[in-house]
């Protein structure tokens, strides 16, 4: 009996684990019903018009996933429903709350690791987001990190979101 409920617990830990990991705006399902032409092509997918993908960054020794957005080529820059919309709502669906009163913006980010402009660079993305956890990042909170490059400015800012569980 004490073996099957470890399975199911190292189950369960993986499966939160990699819920974790999902795709902010594809996990939540956003989508367009009837569809947006934007810059002449369609799109019925809210995610692949930002070209939502994953990458690994190295910050402070840890390795940390980074999901990475691409708001220039349709969207002329405009990134304001990821930080606003898709990344809360994504926060929400992973039952945290985003502790408003202690939403932290560094702007500019002139330390921003050189990892993280490295990773966005090469992937051709301006904003990176990253699910801080007290495990994995050896804190007594958990934080999402919401990179942004202005390509105007030529600079990088980013907006820290504590959460609380």
């Amino acid at each position: 009996m004490k073996r099957k409920l470890c399975v199911v617990f190292i189950l369960f830990c993986c499966a939160a684990g990699l819920f974790a990991e999902e795709p902010p705006i594809k996990s939540v399902g956003w989508q367009w019903g009837s569809g947006i032409t934007l810059k002449g092509k369609w799109f019925y997918d809210v995610a692949e018009s930002y070209r939502e993908q994953d990458g690994w960054a190295v910050v402070q020794g840890r390795k940390l996933h980074y999901w990475l957005y691409d708001t220039y080529t349709y969207w002329d820059g405009y990134g304001r429903d990821i930080v606003g919309k898709f990344v809360p709502k994504w926060i929400e669906s992973m039952g945290y709350v985003i502790d408003f009163d202690n939403i932290q913006n560094v702007y500019p980010n002139n330390d921003l690791a050189s990892s993280v402009k490295a990773l966005m660079k090469q992937r051709g993305c301006d904003v990176s987001v990253t699910l801080c956890t007290k495990q994995n990042y050896g804190t007594n909170v958990d934080f999402v990190v919401i990179n942004n490059y202005d390509k105007d400015k030529d600079m990088y800012w980013t907006i820290i979101y504590n959460l609380i569980k």
